[in-house]
């Protein structure tokens, strides 16, 4: 091989390592734009959420308050006293979930690598589709201590002049709460509308994060 022969090859060579340099970093350009376009709109989907936990949060405390103050008022009634207490423990459950929700959303780490967002975002939608149920399931029976509550605030005493009202909602609410748990292990056997039944308890600014992610991800493997 003469000396400009393998001048032209080095040459070659080097076009070929700039060309290379160039493609990689225009490649390296275009992931963090379609990144930074991903998590824009992740972040702008859960920002509904993080308002509806800090409305949860308020609601709770004045749940919290109002039957606070009606069981520390009727503590020599027994019915009324454990209305109240019910009441008082159904509010600050909504607030304890509340805080966790906005807790764990403040942690997610939008600058890490996806693997670690998807992470985060899975244990964000584990505690919500789960506490949500926690909070919820329960009013099969709550609604019988709030309106205790609510009648004994307004002169009226529920159990006492009404007990039927009690007893009849008890039943429907042990029916309601069996009928439910029976769906839910009836769809649990069936996972396309298992899957269905979480992605709407999930909700929709989790569901869209996740796509984000996952779109992230694919244009990663690309």
């Amino acid at each position: 091989m003469t000396g400009s022969n393998a001048m032209e090859l080095d040459d070659m060579k080097a076009a070929w390592q700039t060309l290379n340099q160039r493609l990689e970093t225009q490649a390296a350009l275009n992931l963090h734009v379609f990144r930074e376009g991903k998590i824009d709109r992740m972040q702008r989907g859960l920002r509904p959420l993080v308002w509806g936990q800090a409305i949860q949060i308020v609601i709770g405390a004045l749940v919290a308050i109002w039957g606070g103050g009606f069981w520390v008022d009727h503590m020599d009634v027994p019915h009324l006293l454990i209305a109240g207490l019910l009441v008082h423990a159904a509010g600050i459950s909504m607030i304890a979930l509340g805080a966790l929700m906005e807790t764990l959303i403040a942690r997610i780490d939008y600058s890490a690598p996806v693997l670690t967002i998807q992470r985060q975002l899975a244990q964000l939608r584990k505690v919500y589709v789960r506490g949500g149920m926690a909070v919820g399931l329960p009013w099969w029976f709550l609604w019988m201590p709030f309106l205790m509550v609510a009648g004994g605030y307004a002169g009226v005493d529920v159990y006492k002049h009404a007990p039927s009202v009690i007893w009849i909602g008890s039943a429907i609410g042990v029916a309601g709460l069996l009928a439910t748990w029976a769906f839910m292990r009836w769809a649990g056997k069936r996972p396309q509308l298992a899957k269905r039944l979480e992605d709407s308890a999930a909700g929709g600014g989790i569901n869209k994060a996740q796509t984000c992610l996952d779109e992230i991800a694919r244009f990663e493997q690309e």
